[in-house]
């Protein structure tokens, strides 16, 4: 029996000595204690960084592989402390594996999608003008707050109607901001927001989130952009693309909502014909 204990102690110290003297062959470009980076890794380093061809494509191989280096010796430390097994890790880790799976499925569909004709193309650019031929840089004078855990706190900026009054009910209130100045690509905001804050007067705030703050703006200049046919078909293209993607989806999710087997814990199953928030208001 004892020798069958130091057999299998022996096999399994063989095993991992194995593994820390394992050698980069093949696929492989680097063994970092005993846990390969395949030349796929390293590739895909290369393409997210996006290195222009006139750079020096060893150098720079060299150097992303120095990187991915040193984050699987981070990983491996934090494999080490335990963090793999936390609940915590679990839980982000089930999501970004989600969120990748979507993402490179969506990829893998639009391959196959029918591109949109040229009617539909040009019909798409007349009927976002602020995306293409009137697009333009919004300057904007804005006052930044932290937004509240409680949205009622600022309901009496209903009546503040200019970036000074929004100032002096924020001072009244005892809650801290900032004067500070942005700019606002029009075609990054949806038509219907764009048409609401176009419609104000001019001084007039709008409220826009970002980051975790909530600002009050108002529109101190415009720049136009100036776009070329071409670049406003490509530009619609591929906005037409996502959307046809976006649609794609909702579709899929319809499809397998119909079919899935969904079971709930007590209290936690949807209310009938309610959106979440309306759901959440009545509890």
């Amino acid at each position: 029996m004892l020798k069958r204990g130091a057999l299998l102690a022996v096999t399994a110290l063989s095993l991992v000595t194995a593994a820390c003297d394992r050698k980069p062959t093949g696929q492989s470009v680097a063994v970092v204690n005993g846990e390969e980076i395949s030349a796929g890794e390293l590739n895909g380093e290369l393409q997210m960084a996006n290195v222009p061809p006139s750079a020096d494509q060893k150098l720079a191989r060299q150097q992303l592989l120095q990187g991915l280096i040193d984050r699987r010796l981070l990983a491996q430390a934090a494999r080490k402390n335990g963090v793999d097994k936390s609940p915590e890790f679990l839980s982000r880790q089930r999501r970004l594996t989600d969120e990748l799976l979507i993402a490179m499925n969506a990829e893998r569909q639009a391959g196959s999608q029918k591109l949109p004709d040229q009617a539909a193309v040009d019909a798409f650019i007349a009927q976002n003008p602020y995306q293409f031929g009137q697009r333009q840089i919004l300057a904007l004078q804005q006052i930044a707050i932290d937004a509240p855990s409680d949205p009622k706190a600022l309901a009496p900026l209903a009546d503040a109607h200019s970036l000074d009054a929004v100032a002096a009910v924020l001072t009244r209130l005892k809650i801290p901001f900032t004067r500070t100045s942005g700019r606002l690509d029009t075609a990054s905001v949806p038509p219907e927001a764009l048409q609401r804050i176009f419609a104000l007067p001019a001084t007039e705030p709008f409220v826009l989130p970002a980051n975790g703050k909530l600002y009050a703006n108002i529109i101190a200049g415009r720049e136009p952009v100036q776009m070329s046919q071409d670049d406003m078909r490509k530009a619609a293209m591929a906005a037409l693309r996502q959307q046809g993607t976006r649609n794609g989806l909702a579709s899929d999710v319809k499809q397998l909502r119909s079919t899935a087997k969904i079971e709930y814990q007590p209290g936690y199953a949807p209310v009938a014909n309610a959106s979440p928030a309306a759901a959440a208001a009545k509890k």
